[in-house]
């Protein structure tokens, strides 16, 4: 018996289709290496840990309140400062973090310069709770999606 030559080019191409649907192997290429996912998500649960044992929340980086007394205003940003001064911010927020930390002393620093019970009016305070907004609402989604 003779193969017709369509005949053959279609036996020939049905096998080498085989031989490459069989030897055709998918590899995956992770531009990450398990190793450094899990030091990233080791570095991240030390600091979501550390932050939720000195008392941080998600509540913890936001703007505060306008036109408290000044005794009051010292005192909640002291306490947020005192969260930012106790860990240290993964590289993700490292620049978030400080300049949210930044803000919060500058205005406990205005706040100072107010009699104690007198509300903390200053412009350049309404100037930080404005300038707060980007700032914390990064941090904030770090610690939404990662503690």
């Amino acid at each position: 018996m003779r193969l017709r030559p369509v005949s053959l080019i279609v036996t020939a191409g049905a096998a080498l289709s085989l031989l490459v649907g069989c030897s055709a192997a998918e590899v995956e290429v992770s531009p990450v290496t398990p190793a450094a996912e899990e030091s990233q998500a080791s570095a991240s649960n030390t600091f979501c840990a550390d932050y939720s044992d000195v008392g941080g929340t998600l509540a913890t980086p936001s703007n505060f309140q306008l036109g408290l007394p000044a005794e009051q205003t010292i005192a909640d940003l002291s306490e947020r400062i005192a969260v930012f001064d106790a860990v240290t911010a993964p590289d993700e927020i490292a620049t978030e973090w400080q300049t949210t930390r930044d803000l919060y002393a500058e205005s406990v620093e205005i706040a100072e310069q107010t009699t104690a019970s007198e509300p903390v009016m200053d412009s350049r305070v309404v100037e930080i709770v404005g300038e707060l907004d980007e700032p914390t609402g990064v941090i904030r989604d770090y610690l939404d999606a990662e503690c």
